[in-house]
């Protein structure tokens, strides 16, 4: 590239040969804008870094080779003999225990035939007696259990070693099913049980049942010769432990299943058994490369010398032919020297005839134009370069620059449409609102900014984001993603999932932040959001400082990043290693095509039990019926599909998966408050003292039944955010709603879970030789009515509510206001509360009888055309 030459004044250049050289010297040096080059000789490269260089490939391309080999033959090759000793030793260790399990049940089997353990079968202390001869025969028995023909206990006696297994293992030898070997833990260690029918060998007539239970030491003893790390395995409900292990092991594990179900053989062996190809190969194949990479770097160095020898005699040449010696270039043996000398000697030539040129005398300059003073010697003539000149005031060639004045089109940017918030859907303990109209993806992604700025604010910077079945609800949990982002927020969307999972998730991923997008129960065309942060589920003053927050502009901004989580198969895992049902149940789940209805059934197959679906399809219309399972005619369907199959009991879930319904064999609806009493009773009977807290709506016979298990029953507020708020104030173990929220604190997460729940209804249900309708025979039971609701509008329901406390009276009764008005009589209650949820009165009834029913339902009549004409009152 040529720049446009700056003129000179006449009569100021030199017109002599050497300044016309010196100038277009000068010329070129500033057109093309660079300083001669400096030789810099730390910056010329030397062959004997080239040598290094390639030595050091030789060297690295050898480990490289080397560890490839490694890796392709010698490590398989290793492996393999590792596998192979591992696998003769677990078969080796297997057969033995094999024997020993033989032997045992061998054992057990040939004493039900004797006569000295049938006649101690009609002996008091018989077994006891019994024991004593066999643990002296053989080392090892721990407890020896007797019982006559069908007089099997029924209740576990954990004190005596009697456990649920040992019955279940004692009644599959009395009626003739198959019996394996069991193990369990006791007393710090293991113990292993075998039973068998005590028989006449000649009639073959069953006459009781032997139980005999073995220190596991018994097997541990046959392992103790076998080399390497021999561990028994038990797994029940998917959930592996060790019952005996003996040895120790460093090489690859081998399991081996057993002949008893659910038992295996682990086995390591004890020490790295020697690969069969010699580490030598590879040895010589390092050496061999390293070999070659000393020989490599010889040759270079070499040719370095040579080639250093060669360039001195190309320079002493090159001053003798730029002095005038027109003698021929030398020989070289190498490329670059023979080139350079071969250049340089035609350049001498050119240098020569120039200056011969410039001695004689010029010719006159007519018959020539003058030469282009920008042209040099011929030898560095740019003729290939394009000439092209950059004019003053045409910089801009790509027209990059400013435009003129006024050029600029001016850009508008249109404010965001603001959304309204309608403080209504701010309820007590979560946002519900009607879709379409309060509750828009506008106002939820407004919202989930809200949302992000408090966990933000409390130190929580992910949430885990879950939705329902509700037609609206993945673009409303897509919205609320966004808001929570936008204030800088990180979000993990667990996708369409019940709302215990949702909650399960912040537990299982650590986060204690998570919001669920949900109408619950409500109709099809609400929804709104459940709200935890940091392990509190937001309520009353909670929920109000979101929409404060929206109001007052206190929103934070950033970028938070979003992932993706599947938690359903780690959530039903959780569930079936901990709960075992003992005696399969048929039972039918009614999901009312909610969000539970994937993993509801699926949850109690894993448990063993035998399923009936019904609307068990996800169909956020909820075509069939409403996903309430506190209304009566919402379980009608469910209890005619229970007689229908003869089924043990029925199931029914909300519309998100946090409450329970429940129908017995008989088709009888068990109200939750009756369903607590059997809850309580068995958590209490773990934990003695323990709190057991309900809420205003449950019957009265509920704290009886608490206090007589020794607990201790708190009545509490209505809400699912109140009650988990409330159980963490107080410790307890068991909540219980009457629409249907437990929450189990024992073994579980404290959070309301109706897939939960009805796991450990069937884990109860399970061990009783009794239908459902003769275990729930059992509570107390008065005459009462449903929930009861009358529709009012949301600003007037707790106004009326207001004026019940104020004004009504209702007689000699004793009244409590935690939430909304609950009156006591001698023989009955009335409640009146206003719904968190919807813009109804909700009202429950319960008494001694009929007469009694209908006086306490009379004077709530009363009372509220008194203080509330405008009710339209129904009941």
């Amino acid at each position: 590239m040529k720049f446009g030459k700056k003129k000179e004044a006449a009569g100021t250049a030199d017109s002599s040969p050497e300044a016309t050289s010196d100038n277009n010297k000068a010329t070129r040096k500033t057109a093309r804008g660079k300083a001669p080059k400096e030789s810099g000789g730390s910056k010329v490269r030397k062959l004997s870094s080239v040598a290094l260089g390639q030595a050091l490939a030789v060297v690295i391309t050898g480990l490289v080779v080397a560890a490839v080999m490694y890796l392709v033959v010698l490590q398989p090759a290793e492996q393999q003999g590792q596998q192979l000793a591992a696998e003769r030793g677990a078969e080796q260790a297997v057969d033995r225990l094999e024997q020993r399990i033989g032997f045992l049940q061998s054992l057990t089997e040939g004493l039900g035939t004797q006569a000295s353990v049938r006649e101690a079968l009609g002996e008091i202390g018989g077994a006891r007696e019994l024991a004593g001869e066999l643990q002296s025969m053989m080392p090892g028995i721990e407890r020896v259990f007797l019982f006559p023909y069908g007089s099997i206990p029924r209740r576990a006696d954990e004190q005596a070693g009697l456990g649920f297994a040992t019955l279940d293992l004692a009644r599959r030898a009395e009626t003739g099913r198959p019996v394996t070997p069991d193990a369990f833990p006791a007393d710090g260690g293991w113990r292993v049980q075998m039973a068998t029918r005590v028989r006449n060998p000649s009639t073959e007539v069953a006459e009781g049942t032997l139980v005999i239970q073995f220190d596991a030491g018994v097997l541990a003893d046959v392992l103790s010769g076998v080399e390497g790390q021999a561990t028994l395995v038990q797994t029940v409900g998917g959930q592996s432990r060790n019952v005996v292990s003996r040895g120790q092991g460093a090489g690859p594990e081998v399991t081996r299943s057993l002949s008893v179900p659910d038992w295996s053989l682990r086995y390591q062996a004890q020490r790295a058994a020697a690969t069969s190809v010699p580490v030598l190969l590879l040895g010589l194949v390092v050496a061999g490369f390293l070999v070659a990479a000393v020989i490599v770097w010889l040759m270079l160095s070499s040719a370095q010398s040579g080639l250093r020898k060669e360039t001195t005699g190309l320079v002493q040449w090159a001053n003798k032919a730029f002095s005038g010696d027109r003698s021929a270039p030398p020989q070289f043996r190498w490329e670059l020297p023979s080139v350079l000398a071969d250049v340089l000697h035609r350049l001498s030539k050119a240098v020569e005839k120039r200056i011969e040129g410039t001695t004689r005398k010029a010719p006159e300059p007519k018959a020539a134009q003058p030469a282009d003073p920008d042209m040099g010697e011929p030898l560095f003539q740019e003729r290939d370069m394009p000439d092209i000149d950059m004019l003053d005031g045409d910089e801009d060639v790509l027209g990059f620059g400013e435009s003129p004045a006024g050029a600029t089109p001016e850009v508008t940017e249109a404010p965001a449409p603001r959304a309204e918030l309608s403080p209504s859907i701010f309820r007590a303990y979560d946002i519900r609102g009607i879709v379409g109209e309060t509750l828009t993806p506008e106002i939820v992604r407004l919202i989930g900014q809200s949302i992000g700025s408090e966990a933000l604010d409390r130190s929580q910077d992910t949430l885990c984001i879950g939705y329902d079945g509700r037609h609206s609800s993945p673009e409303l949990a897509d919205a609320l993603a966004r808001g929570v982002m936008e204030a800088g927020c990180n979000v993990i969307r667990i996708g369409a999932v019940p709302t215990p999972v949702l909650y399960f998730a912040t537990h299982h991923l650590g986060t204690g932040s998570g919001v669920m997008v949900t109408g619950s129960h409500n109709p099809s065309n609400y929804n709104g959001l459940k709200i935890m942060l940091g392990g509190e589920t937001l309520a009353e003053e909670g929920i109000q400082k979101l929409l404060q927050r929206v109001q007052m502009g206190d929103l934070h901004r950033g970028q938070g990043g979003a992932s993706d989580q599947d938690v359903r198969r780690d959530y039903l895992d959780r569930i079936t290693g901990d709960i075992a049902v003992a005696t399969p149940l048929r039972v039918v789940v009614d999901a009312g095509n909610g969000i539970a209805g994937e993993l509801g059934p699926l949850l109690l197959e894993e448990l063993g039990c035998e399923v009936i679906p019904l609307y068990c399809e996800v169909d956020g219309s909820f075509p069939n019926h409403h996903p309430d399972p506190g209304k009566p005619e919402n379980l009608q369907d469910l209890i005619e599909r229970v007689q229908q199959e003869g089924a043990d009991l029925g199931i029914a879930f909300d519309g998100d998966g946090d409450r329970l319904g429940v129908v017995t064999n008989e088709g009888k609806i068990i109200w939750p408050d009756r369903l607590m009493m059997l809850f309580a009773r068995d958590v209490v009977s773990r934990n003695p003292g323990a709190d057991v807290l309900f809420d205003v709506k449950c019957s009265r016979r509920l704290s009886g039944v608490i206090s007589s298990a020794g607990g201790r029953p708190v009545m509490w507020k209505t809400g699912h955010s109140l009650m988990k708020a409330k159980m963490k104030e107080t410790g307890a173990l068991l909540a219980g709603e009457m629409s249907g929220h437990i929450f189990f604190g024992e073994r579980w997460y404290g959070f309301d879970d109706g897939l939960y729940s009805a796991a450990r209804l069937l884990e109860i249900l399970g061990i009783e030789d009794r239908q459902a309708s003769e275990v729930f025979a059992e509570f107390p039971e008065d005459i009462s009515t449903p929930e009861l609701n009358l529709e009012v509008t949301d600003e007037g329901k707790f106004r009326i509510i207001e004026r019940l406390k104020d004004l009504a009276d209702f007689g000699e009764s004793n009244i409590t206001t935690i939430d909304g008005v609950r009156v006591d009589y001698p023989d009955g209650w009335g409640l009146c509360r206003a719904s968190n949820t919807t813009p109804v009165l909700v009202l429950r009834f319960e008494a001694e009888n009929e007469a009694a029913l209908e006086r306490i339902k009379q004077i709530f009549r009363g009372q509220l055309k008194a203080l509330a004409p405008d009710v339209h009152i129904t009941f």
